[in-house]
């Protein structure tokens, strides 16, 4: 029953349940009870965020009460997988009856939502209770239409600016492409850095705060505050650097930058990505070039284009002996499972989007991608908006 159900989550619901593990590995717990599924929304933007608001339940509350009742369990969890306690099991049965009084296409973290305080015998519903939340309060808020995991998002203000590459054969940190970043952000800004990309954070943050100063603006590192959430409101742009993309988004999912960054980029908060921080500005990270180091709870990304991208893109070499696939042919592996276009961006090139246009810009060629076609090369500079217009 479980397996089936899992195929009418949605992606949010998915991410959901990778969080809960995770949670429950924090613990030291060998298996996914109710409360990891509890904790796991209310640690990372799950959906409930709008039902708590409008039910006046204090999230932050909730969550340390609920962290009070956990207990850490003795000693390190190693194992690949987490089986569901018996109530964890109840409650995705609960699940699966909300949503389908909710007359709903997908099951949504929200209909979990309902399956915990349905599922009473456990320390989340004892918590939800507590909180003044209860099914007959719930059950008018449930989304009862189609997925909700993949809205129609309203990307119109965005001003992004997404770069293949940091350094260039030859050249320092961003020299390469300062003329266009003094341009994009243009007056004095403060700048957040994310950092998550690379191990060492220090270091990281002063090389880019050596190249930001230089370009004429103030650069604070999110690791060095204690509230990035609360640093990211008052930020007048945000800088997301390269290094592992895996590494990355598994951290912006863990601080809950995610949809913080996202919601900010859409009202239209200047953007700079570079390589990995490109890669987290599109509909996932499926076409990154980097080895899988940690597993984010979801590929999934900000959404800020609809398309995908592949920076560093590399052409194949007519003299090489290499025998494995080229990233032309990796690409094509993409579009054997996804409909989705990919845009190769060679190193020396950028996107520059401002609300509905884009263009691609640099001193190197981007290849497009697209399924069932012969890729297209486009020289800068060139207008690819009709790539803003395209859906999932």
């Amino acid at each position: 029953m479980l397996a089936v159900m899992f195929d009418r989550f949605t992606d949010r619901a998915k991410r959901l349940m990778s969080a809960s593990r995770l949670i429950a590995l924090q613990f030291q717990h060998e298996y996914i009870a109710p409360e990891h599924l509890l904790l796991a929304m209310l640690s990372q933007p799950s959906g409930i965020e709008r039902i708590l608001t409008h039910l006046q339940i204090d999230s932050a509350a909730l969550l340390a009460d609920l962290t009070g009742r956990c207990h850490p369990g003795a000693h390190p969890v190693t194992a690949s997988q987490l089986p569901f306690t018996p109530a964890a099991k109840r409650v995705l049965e609960c699940t699966l009856k909300e949503c389908a009084m909710a007359q709903a296409n997908h099951i949504d973290a929200d209909h979990v939502l309902a399956g915990l305080v349905v599922a009473e015998d456990s320390i989340a519903a004892q918590a939800l209770k507590s909180a003044g939340l209860t099914i007959e309060r719930l059950r008018p808020l449930l989304g009862g239409s189609e997925d909700p995991a993949a809205p129609e998002r309203d990307n119109r203000r965005c001003r992004l600016l997404l770069i293949s590459n940091s350094t260039m054969h030859g050249g320092g940190y961003l020299e390469h492409c300062a003329t266009e970043i003094r341009d994009f952000l243009g007056a004095r800004k403060r700048v957040l850095f994310v950092p998550y990309a690379l191990a060492n954070h220090d270091e990281y943050a002063a090389r880019a705060a050596t190249a930001f100063t230089a370009f004429g603006h103030e650069l604070t590192s999110a690791h060095r505050t204690r509230h990035p959430l609360a640093e990211l409101q008052t930020c007048d742009a945000v800088f997301i650097g390269g290094g592992n993309t895996f590494r990355l988004l598994n951290a912006l999912y863990m601080t809950r930058l995610l949809e913080a960054i996202a919601d900010r980029a859409r009202h239209g908060m200047p953007y700079i990505g570079s390589s990995a921080g490109t890669n987290v500005a599109t509909l996932s990270i499926r076409t990154t070039n980097d080895m899988p180091i940690v597993q984010p709870p979801s590929f999934t990304a900000m959404s800020l284009v609809p398309f995908q991208i592949n920076p560093h893109y590399l052409d194949p070499d007519a003299h090489s002996k290499h025998m494995g696939e080229t990233r032309e042919e990796r690409l094509r592996q993409f579009h054997e499972e996804h409909a989705t276009p990919v845009l190769g961006l060679r190193e020396g090139c950028l996107l520059r989007v401002e609300g509905e246009r884009l263009e691609l810009r640099g001193t190197t060629r981007a290849r497009l991608f697209l399924r069932g076609q012969p890729a297209q090369e486009h020289t800068p500079p060139c207008d690819l908006s009709f790539l803003l217009q395209l859906r999932r």
